[in-house]
């Protein structure tokens, strides 16, 4: 898709719409997320143990990458806390081994991921998001505020660890042995930016509480003269310690030694986490890009999503910003203060820069442990309770993907944590999507069908199978035996419905035509319904279809169980011939049989209204009873008189006719939909008593099935209504009811009139 902005031809026009329409919009909202994003930048460089000039960075280049070539209007990218912490987990070990700055590890980490999204964008495999469970983002962003907290303990407290702790139990135990050596001025700063963080916004939720903590917490750490080094270990460590914010990008631009002159044993052994890294990158943008868009209302482009994702990141490896992500705080904050369109996240990325050139010499005055107090605050909010207590309850699937994944952010490296997740989620989707889903279908004399789960219908010679789902080899594997579960001693025949199958291939007919052989072996009749053109093709490509018999294939059709009753009704006629076959009494005895009647076929469904109407209600009267009685096979109407008993039918096409009747009988080019109406509004008060048709067959629920045949053949009536003692309406028997009566009595064999397919 070609982003509006490089669309060079109309660019003057929208600019100017822009300038005149939207622009104060997005300044403003840019405004907004950049009070709230500064501090919220720093913070999680801090997370990721680097210099907090970097995380304003990636808040400004890759911002304004992604969002130039992505397809969210609201989304703003930049430094995140769960990205932060795999960057930390990447990393920390490695310049050690290597002898190189982390820094410039992180950048070619960086690089890594934003090459890998780029690549998915392009080849447009956007849509593989959608297989990866929520429950992995939610149990991955919950086991990532936790080691957040605990890693910001000793920023918080002031205390220093002996050595780096590779895992979260060490953490734990560092903390602990450390946790007397309390620095009392930082841990004073930490709780006052805490309190403010959270009490603040409760004031007024306009209040930006993170950026009036760290500016009061910075006047009073240097006000009172916590910074100075004169109070050694109670020293309250600030930005500037770590590395001094300059009020220029003259070192913005940076060059790579990694990406220039590459180590390809380091390369590999990043390999794994870029993949981990920007497969996580990618989750968490498009799910706020997607939530967002829930709310405005706009269509997303995963692709380029993608895209403008990675490009930000491969883009931004060379302007000193390390890897970033949406940011659901922040993109909420944008969308809620009316941005319009992508260029509020730009004019958040120039807010910022305008930040660093301004206040630059401020910002190096913001305590430590004030950003430790506002990750605190954060990490708390990545744990979500109440979409955690969703989940857990959701599915048994979802449960083992987010507990998966949670437990093993906190034991195993995050980057193989990720993978974890990802792939449990990919498991049990297989999982799930390798079982057809059965049940079977109870057909009942009144006309209702009911479903009931697989093997807890009651026995019946004729037992229907629903199958739904993907029906490849996966899923084809045991089906055979699994369907005959479902047989009883009392099993004549098995009808497949086939209508909701999906990914029908050849192991699936192997196994059908396998099941097909033991029915046979079994004296069991198979009859196969539902089947849409691509099965049709496959079941002839297999020869299935010419085995199966194409007087036991009956085709899909858009009237909802059409193909199934026609089934059914094959099936039972192979009962009753069955049983013709098997009965040894002598041929006069055919007179006892039970005869066909009308209380055997009848459809209970039908149109009927009062016979008080006009034209005008009876047509209105039509489409509300069509609606509601969800069939288009009614092609008469009945009227009733005030007790409900039968006056008389009125046939549709009589309907239309006398409603059309004034219409021109040529020079149709002339006549508009309005004249057409009011020619036809002539003919609306007429009495419908004056169209319908009187006398008709008396039909009782007794009648059988050769008077039936009659009564229809000398009236020519495409229904009968059957009337009970009282003479009211209990049904109707049309053609296709008259036609199953006829095929499923006694005499009635098509198996040895029809050919074989």
């Amino acid at each position: 898709m070609k982003s509006p902005l490089l669309n060079l031809d109309q660019f003057p026009n929208k600019a100017k719409q822009y300038f005149a329409s939207d622009m104060k919009a997005d300044a403003m909202a840019g405004l907004t997320v950049a009070v709230m994003g500064v501090p919220q930048a720093m913070a999680y460089a801090v997370i990721a143990e680097l210099p907090p000039v970097y995380g304003l960075y990636t808040a400004m280049i890759t911002c304004v990458v992604a969002a130039v070539l992505g397809s969210s209007n609201h989304l703003v990218t930049g430094p995140t806390n769960a990205i932060c912490m795999v960057i930390l987990s990447l990393t920390a070990h490695l310049p050690e081994k290597y002898g190189l700055d982390r820094f410039e590890i992180v950048l070619l980490l960086t690089f890594l991921v934003g090459a890998i999204q780029l690549s998915l964008g392009l080849l447009r495999l956007g849509g593989i998001i959608k297989y990866v469970s929520h429950a992995v983002v939610i149990g991955f962003t919950a086991g990532a505020g936790i080691l957040i907290a605990f890693n910001q303990i000793k920023n918080l407290t002031g205390i220093q660890f002996s050595e780096r702790p590779e895992h979260f139990y060490q953490v734990i135990v560092q903390t602990a042995k450390e946790i007397g050596n309390t620095n009392p001025y930082a841990l004073a700063i930490g709780l006052i930016t805490i309190a403010l963080v959270i009490f603040v916004p409760k004031l007024n939720k306009k209040l930006p509480g993170a950026f009036i903590a760290v500016v009061v917490s910075g006047a009073l750490s240097y006000l009172l003269g916590w910074h100075e080094a004169a109070l050694g270990d109670n020293k309250v460590e600030i930005v500037k310690d770590i590395e001094p914010i300059k009020a220029s990008f003259s070192s913005v631009l940076h060059l790579p030694e990694t990406i220039l002159s590459p180590n390809l044993e380091l390369t590999r052994e990043l390999g794994v986490g870029a993949v981990a890294l920007a497969v996580l990158g990618l989750i968490e943008a498009a799910s706020i890009a997607r939530a967002v868009a829930s709310q405005s209302g706009q269509r997303l482009d995963f692709n380029r999503e993608f895209i403008g994702q990675g490009a930000g990141n491969a883009v931004g490896a060379f302007f000193s910003s390390f890897a970033g992500s949406g940011s659901f705080t922040r993109t909420a904050v944008n969308f809620k203060s009316g941005a319009v369109t992508r260029m509020s996240a730009v004019f958040s990325a120039l807010w910022t820069a305008l930040t660093i050139l301004l206040l630059a010499d401020v910002a190096n005055y913001i305590p430590k442990a004030s950003l430790a107090g506002i990750l605190i605050v954060i990490a708390y909010t990545m744990i979500d309770k109440k979409r955690l207590a969703v989940t857990w309850r959701s599915t048994r699937n979802s449960r083992y993907v987010l507990f998966g994944t949670l437990a093993s952010t906190l034991v195993l490296p995050l980057e193989y944590a990720i993978i974890v997740g990802v792939a449990l989620s990919l498991i049990l989707l297989l999982r799930t999507t390798g079982t057809t889903d059965l049940t079977q279908l109870v057909f009942h004399d009144d006309q209702t069908i009911d479903e009931v789960p697989f093997n807890r219908a009651p026995a019946s010679e004729v037992v229907t199978v629903n199958m739904e789902g993907d029906l490849y080899f996966a899923a084809a594997e045991d089906l055979d035996y699994e369907l005959l579960s479902c047989i009883t001693p009392k099993t004549r025949v098995v009808i497949l419905r086939m209508k909701r199958l999906r990914t029908v291939g050849s192991t699936a007919m192997a196994i059908l035509e396998h099941f097909w052989k033991i029915l046979k072996e079994r004296d069991l009749k198979l009859v196969v319904c539902g089947i849409e053109e691509d099965l049709k093709k496959v079941m002839t490509g297999s020869g299935l279809r010419n085995k199966i018999g194409e007087q036991n294939i009956f085709y899909a059709d858009n009237r909802l169980f059409q193909s199934t009753e026609l089934a059914l009704a094959r099936a039972w006629s192979m009962v009753e011939m069955e049983r013709s076959k098997n009965q040894t009494a002598p041929a006069d005895s055919a007179s006892s049989d039970t005869t066909i009647t009308a209380k055997d076929i009848l459809t209970p469904r039908l149109l009927r209204f009062g016979n008080q109407h006009q034209l005008r209600e009876a047509v209105w009267l039509v489409s509300e009873m069509y609606k509601h009685i969800k069939t288009k096979g009614a092609r008469k109407l009945f009227l009733q008189d005030r007790e409900g008993k039968l006056y008389g039918g009125l046939n549709l096409w009589t309907l239309l006719r006398e409603l059309g009747k004034d219409l021109p009988e040529q020079d149709f080019d002339g006549l508009t939909e309005e004249a057409m109406v009011q020619k036809l509004r002539t003919q609306f008060k007429e009495p419908i008593t004056e169209l319908c048709q009187i006398g008709l067959p008396n039909i009782s629920k007794e009648t059988p099935l050769h008077e039936l045949v009659t009564a229809t053949t000398q009236t020519q009536q495409l229904m009968l209504p059957v009337q009970d003692e009282d003479g009211r309406i209990t049904g109707v028997v049309t053609q296709m009811d008259l036609l199953k009566g006829i095929a499923q009595t006694k005499g009635f064999n098509p198996e040895k009139e029809l050919p074989q397919a």
